[in-house]
């Protein structure tokens, strides 16, 4: 929160452009109602910061909307700062002298601001114990007019460093300091050069040598270079001396008052900017070199410190180093000339390009205009207007211009991101000629999983660096046995896990066939760190492979262990998080092994693959890998029994799905359908005569119970499980209460549907469930684990008798995920499937569980396909790379070479995640060499990314 108690709202994109069509989108995502804290913890969460940003400050939903309109229509806003720095800042805080102080400045941060007020007490402490008047009366009294020195500038020094208490608070800390006259104390203190005690004492020492002079001085800054102020000070009688010289043009002059007058009116009566300060003290001028002593006798024994955080002083007008004397420093700073341009501009050269002034009000923004050039400068304070005020909207300007800003310091990042949260609009780029005609939409696909014999690839000469870690949970001794055949491979050497580039994470020893105790084991597990595996291994890692056992279903084996086949599920989910590195599945037979299957189990993950099993054939190891066939003639429809929908049960009844179930089996002839619903018939579409919405949550046995009593008749002759939540989410951030939330209704309510429902002799049940479970996707290691187990339930049910199928669909549009996440899935090239076609598919006979999707072909490639690693025969990497870099862009960016800019960011080009992996596997098997991801989708620019395949060895230890 700010110091206004607006919080900082922070939209950003890669285009300008693109920052309208995020506030669009968010504006319809407030009708949602949600705090504005939690968009702004969201958007810190799921948005990357890119070049251009926008902060938008709002109190409330109101103000938030009002500006995101504002954005969203390209018009300024008083709550919006906007930036398109690239980079980081260097930060200055400056603290300017006397001259713009006045009684009360400090009242209304010191009542409502907490760390304003906690420095000031500190400091006030400081000025007491050393015997002077506590500062706080000229800070928050109005009414405290006060002739003393030592109390005005006391006041001013704690209120410099009570401001920049509250900066820092806000995640706005120095890189340095710069001081002027006054100012320098205070800016010496918060580098940590002085301790508070001893700036209080030098504050004290110059007040106090200062007040023993006799009234009738005063001071004019002037819009002069230093030259014709002295020109113009020779042509007014009476004494002056040059005081201050902050910019090119802009200066100050002190001497007697009468003098100083008549050169303000000398000064306008030639149309040069004029104006007095309130400073009734010759400061910084030749009359105080008698003061010496009497300032000398003030000051503590004290020496300046060594610190990471320069201090620059006007005194001199560069860093202040520790060995210079520390009485004969101040004492230059009370009586030299205050050259604040020269310690802007050592500023700059050290690199600071952001200035922040603790003041009351702005003195010397002005002239670090002048001397900073395109620095940015920001105030913290106006005397026209509330503190908070100016404070606020100064650290959201420089929360805007700072691309490094830490927003943790004033956005809670913790909490959990908003659900259907509006994902990040992407620059539109055509990658087809506009009078060409678009492709038709994609057919329906009707395939079924295989296992079939595995042909592994040559395995080269090197060794590969191998390490075998245990999963969190209970352990059995298949880790120690394959840590001794990797010591016996000749193929591997025995690494630690942070040195391996191949890891073996054995899956924990979770054997139980029941789904329901398997769920609450994985459930226990999960926040004792189940799924933080791939974060033990190295960056060297470049294959992780999960070992389970009984995870899958070959022909002849038992059901699948239900724990361990979620377990693989997961491991595919959570490989997109990763995407240099393969995350690879061997599933070993469910028997003890002995040391020859644990040999041929590391062969079968040296010969290459993604998703294996390995088996005993006739007393011999056999490895086999998992296919899809797409089926060549589409089988009969069970459904034209006219039998088979004679009592219809669907649960999920008000969903997505289970709407287009009622629809379809009431247009076939379906006698009675019954829709089981958590929210009753509210938002049902499906009606007509025989159907029947009953409210009932398929997960409270009492209620079904009820509902089976009073509408399950003589039994249901189809049960459809349709139920189901889904909580989207990366492995580090799921809970173990949002994994057994999106189980709930898959798992434990198609139990509960099984046992507490008749069903007649004969009756299907059909349980949707999804592609998730087989492929994975990121953030759903939840969602591809609760499907993964309604699988393997299917498979425990047809093996006793039941007329059984889990369908494995694809995106089935808006249900369980809403618009934008639909959006976000089918860049993936799944595309929504035609709701009908994806019925009438599921209600064929089909072998085993089918998989039912739709998919532009090419991009479904890219998301499944892993890129293969580069071989002994990859082109060898010489020659040209930039002429390599230009045709690759080219090719997937579907543009002519000279719309490429290699200066610019990949994002820029419109080089997305789904472009950016086509790009890294082209570039990779054509010069051998790869770059990261993640600074591809970082800002990379096309010339950094030629640099970083240059400076990239070639993998030549991979093996052909």
């Amino acid at each position: 929160m700010l110091p206004d108690g607006r919080i900082p709202v922070l939209l950003s994109a890669h285009a300008e452009e693109l920052i309208g069509e995020d506030a669009r989108r968010l504006l319809g995502f407030l009708d949602s109602a949600p705090e504005v804290d939690a968009v702004a913890a969201t958007l810190l969460r799921v948005r990357r910061r890119n070049r251009h940003r926008a902060v938008v400050r709002a109190a409330d939903r109101s103000e938030l909307a009002d500006a995101l309109s504002a954005l969203a229509a390209g018009q300024e806003h008083p709550l919006v700062s906007r930036s398109a720095e690239p980079d980081a800042h260097r930060r200055a805080f400056v603290y300017p002298g006397q001259g713009n102080q006045w009684p009360a400045m400090g009242a209304e941060a010191y009542r409502t601001l907490r760390d304003y007020r906690q420095a000031a007490d500190v400091c006030a402490a400081a000025f007491t114990a050393a015997g002077a008047p506590s500062p706080l009366r000229y800070l928050t009294d109005a009414a405290a007019v006060t002739g003393s020195q030592v109390e005005a500038q006391a006041a001013q020094f704690t209120h410099a460093v009570a401001l920049t208490a509250v900066w820092r608070a806000h995640g706005v800390a120095p890189d340095m300091t710069v001081g002027h006259s006054l100012g320098e104390v205070a800016a010496a203190h918060v580098a940590g050069a002085i301790t508070l005690a001893e700036a209080a004492a030098v504050v004290i020492a110059r007040a106090t040598v200062l007040e023993g002079l006799a009234d009738g001085y005063g001071m004019a800054v002037l819009g002069l270079t230093p030259e014709d102020a002295q020109s113009l000070i020779e042509s007014v009688p009476g004494w002056l001396e040059l005081a201050v010289v902050n910019a090119a043009s802009s200066v100050g002059v002190s001497g007697e008052r009468d003098a100083v007058d008549a050169l303000l009116a000398q000064a306008s009566s030639r149309g040069v900017f004029a104006r007095s300060v309130t400073m009734a003290f010759p400061a910084h001028t030749s009359l105080l070199d008698g003061l010496r002593a009497d300032f000398v006798r003030l000051l503590p024994p004290a020496r300046f410190q060594q610190t990471a955080i320069p201090f620059l002083g006007s005194a001199t007008g560069e860093a202040v180093p520790p060995e210079t004397d520390f009485a004969d420093y101040w004492f230059a700073n009370l009586r030299n000339t205050v050259r604040f341009d020269r310690a802007a501009a050592a500023a700059v050269r050290a690199g600071a390009n952001l200035f922040v002034e603790m003041s009351a009000h702005p003195a010397l923004l002005f002239s670090l205009g002048q001397s900073a050039g395109d620095a940015l400068t920001v105030g913290s304070g106006r005397r026209d207007a509330p503190l908070v005020k100016t404070l606020a909207a100064g650290i959201a300007t420089v929360a805007a211009h700072d691309a490094e800003f830490p927003w943790h310091d004033v956005i809670d990042t913790t909490r959990p991101a908003l659900r259907g949260f509006p994902n990040a609009p992407m620059r539109s780029v055509h990658l087809w000629a506009l009078p060409q005609p678009l492709p038709a939409p994609p057919s329906l696909t009707l395939a079924t999983e295989a296992w079939e014999p595995h042909r592994p690839a040559e395995r080269g000469l090197a060794l590969r660096r191998t390490a075998v870690l245990d999963i969190a949970g209970p352990r059995g001794g298949l880790g120690d046995l394959l840590r001794d055949a990797v010591d016996h491979h000749p193929g591997m050497v025995s690494t630690p896990v942070h040195d391996a580039d191949l890891v073996l994470a054995v899956a924990p020893n979770l054997g139980d066939p029941d789904v329901r105790e398997s769920v609450a084991a994985l459930t226990a597990l999960i926040d004792d760190g189940l799924l933080r595996y791939p974060d033990d291994v190295g960056t060297d890692c470049r294959d992780l492979w999960l070992v389970t056992t009984a995870a899958e279903q070959l022909t002849g084996d038992p059901t699948p262990r239900p724990a361990q086949a979620a377990l693989a599920a997961m491991h595919r989910s959570i490989g997109f998080e990763y995407p240099d590195r393969a995350f690879r599945h061997l599933d070993l037979p469910p028997v003890v092994l002995d040391e020859a299957a644990a040999s041929a189990a590391l062969d079968a993950v040296l010969g290459g693959g993604d998703d294996l099993a390995l088996r005993d054939i006739d007393g011999m190891p056999a490895v086999f890998a998992r296919t899809e066939h797409e089926t060549v003639t589409t089988p009969e429809s069970w459904a034209d029994d006219p039998g088979a929908l004679d009592h219809v049960v669907i649960t999920g009844g008000s969903g997505t799905v289970g709407q287009h179930y009622a629809r379809h089996l009431a247009e076939r002839g379906a006698r009675r359908i019954t829709l089981l619903s958590r929210h009753g018939a509210k938002g049902s579409a499906a009606g007509g005569p025989g159907v029947q919405t009953v409210c009932c949550d398929v997960t409270d046995p009492v209620a079904l119970a009820v509902a089976a009593a009073e509408f399950g008749g003589d039994g249901a002759t189809l049960v459809i499980h349709a139920a189901g939540t889904a909580q989207f989410a990366e492995h580090d951030t799921l809970s173990a209460a949002a994994f057994a939330d999106t189980a709930a209704a898959k798992v434990e309510g198609l139990f509960r549907i099984a046992e507490a429902w008749p069903r007649r002799p004969g009756a299907r049940m059909l349980l949707c469930s999804s592609v998730s479970g087989l492929w994975g996707g990121r953030g759903h290691a939840a969602y591809a684990a609760a499907n993964r187990l309604v699988d393997v339930t299917a498979a425990q049910m047809r093996a006793e008798g039941i007329r059984c199928a889990a369908v494995r669909f694809g995106l089935f549009g808006t249900g369980i995920v809403d618009e934008e996440s639909v959006n976000l899935i089918g860049r993936s090239g799944l595309v929504p499937l035609d709701p009908d076609d994806a019925v009438a598919a599921s209600l064929r006979d089909l072998p085993g569980d089918p998989i039912v999707y739709s998919a532009d072909r090419a991009r479904l490639q890219i998301f499944r396909d892993d890129p293969a690693p580069p071989t002994a025969t990859s082109p060898a990497s010489g020659g040209d790379t930039t002429a390599v870099v230009l045709a690759e862009l080219t090719s997937v960016l579907g543009i002519e070479p000279a719309g490429v800019d290699l200066d610019a960011s990949l994002l820029d080009m419109g080089v997305d995640s789904l472009l950016a992996l086509d790009l890294r596997k082209r570039l990779r098997r054509a010069t051998g060499r790869s770059v990261p991801l993640a600074p591809m989708l970082g800002g990379m620019t096309g010339a950094e990314l030629i640099t970083g395949l240059d400076d990239e060895p070639q993998r030549n230890e991979i093996p052909a």
